[in-house]
């Protein structure tokens, strides 16, 4: 797995340049430790699963270290971006899901990892991430100043080549 994700500056002026690492580099980080957080709960779910499947339990039956599971993955991923996200960003909760892969496998897993940094104005910086190798998911995040830090605003995905832009309502 890369260690480290390549900053792209793209149609950004000058003077706000320097700021690309400063906000980057954090959200990368928040984003492949969002991203190690449920590929460990995925991985725990499946093994509930099959312990499940040899007691002879239907996989639609929830079984009460599932539901713990649940409470747990949420708890923390709250505590993992909150203290970087907005609450306009986190008005709905925790992730409502996991999987396998990973939200954000393409891009812990691409060969050459990269992060591209828009900054047009003080008030907003856009950090979009893709796999170049793949056609899957693209994502881009809002980020904007509040109280002397960057934190995440907003979260939109786009699939494949496709313009259009949607609403991600978690991180």
């Amino acid at each position: 797995m890369p260690e480290a994700v390549k900053t792209v500056i793209q149609d950004t002026p000058e003077k706000f340049r320097s700021l690309a690492e400063e906000i980057v580099t954090p959200l990368v980080e928040l984003l492949r430790r969002r991203n190690e957080l449920e590929r460990e709960i995925c991985a725990r779910s499946l093994k509930l699963r099959e312990a499940k499947a040899a007691e002879g339990i239907s996989p639609h039956q929830s079984a009460p270290e599932e539901e713990s599971l649940w409470k747990e993955y949420r708890r923390r991923y709250l505590e993992l971006v909150a203290p970087r996200c907005t609450e306009k960003l986190l008005k709905r909760g925790a992730a409502g899901s996991f999987g396998k892969p990973a939200k954000y496998d393409y891009l812990f897993g691409s060969p050459e990892p990269e992060a591209y940094f828009t900054m047009k104005s003080a008030k907003k910086a856009v950090v979009s991430t893709q796999n170049p190798v793949s056609y899957g998911y693209r994502y881009r995040f809002i980020l904007r100043p509040f109280e002397g830090e960057w934190k995440v605003d907003g979260a939109e995905r786009a699939f494949g080549d496709r313009e259009e832009w949607s609403v991600e309502h978690t991180l």
